[in-house]
């Protein structure tokens, strides 16, 4: 016998490696009370059956105060996972970027490329430290160090998240100014992603950079 348990959750949001937070977590948010449909396909063949998840009969919250709390938790989760990926987008930049650029330090006709390589880099190293504390390492690590964009929206998702009762407009409050000032940086991550990289990429292809570079003896 094959048995899936639910723990009644939508995903979790993305991380990355190494992501560390305070007071707040990716888990997904809870599902609202209601009819579900389940779905088994084996060998092509498709069997279906509805469920229901009940209130819980000792909350005083009605079911439009969980829908409340779970559209509020869903765009949380939706726009972590959003800074999530353009961190992941930044450092994959980063990486490609250095590669390109270490065999060009020193030499005075690359300087045009290394030039607009450190513009880029360092762009994008703001965004990143305005979305997250690039110093964690540990765990305790927020104790020492700010936390940033990210984890300041996780936490008021982790509030929000406790029992079943609608956001208050204290946590409504301040998750659109963190969602806002998160906006921000993305903006500004898209500007250099669609201005200045594609610049650097033809810059590069310009000079013909060679793939091999190996000092002869």
């Amino acid at each position: 016998m094959n048995k899936f348990n639910w723990n009644m959750r939508y995903a979790n949001a993305e991380g990355f490696d190494g992501l560390i937070m305070w007071g707040g977590s990716l888990t997904g948010p809870k599902a609202v009370p209601g009819i579900y449909k389940a779905k088994l396909t084996v060998n092509g063949k498709a069997t279906e059956t509805e469920f229901e998840i009940v209130k819980d009969p000792r909350s005083s919250g009605t079911v439009a105060d969980i829908k409340e709390q779970f559209d509020f938790s869903i765009a949380v989760r939706d726009k972590l996972t959003e800074t999530h990926k353009a961190i992941k987008k930044i450092r994959a930049a980063r990486e490609q970027i250095n590669r390109v650029t270490e065999p060009m330090k020193g030499k005075a006709d690359m300087k045009e490329v290394t030039d607009l390589a450190k513009s880029i880099l360092d762009d994008m190293k703001s965004v990143e430290e305005a979305l997250y504390q690039t110093k964690n390492r540990s765990g305790q690590d927020p104790l020492n160090y700010p936390v940033r964009l990210n984890n300041k929206l996780a936490a008021a998702g982790s509030e929000v998240d406790g029992g079943d009762y609608k956001p208050t407009e204290q946590a409504k409050a301040v998750s659109k100014e963190i969602t806002e000032k998160i906006d921000i940086q993305l903006n500004q991550l898209n500007k250099v992603m669609t201005e200045k990289l594609p610049r650097f990429n033809e810059l590069v292809k310009q000079k013909q950079i060679s793939a091999v570079t190996i000092d002869l003896l």
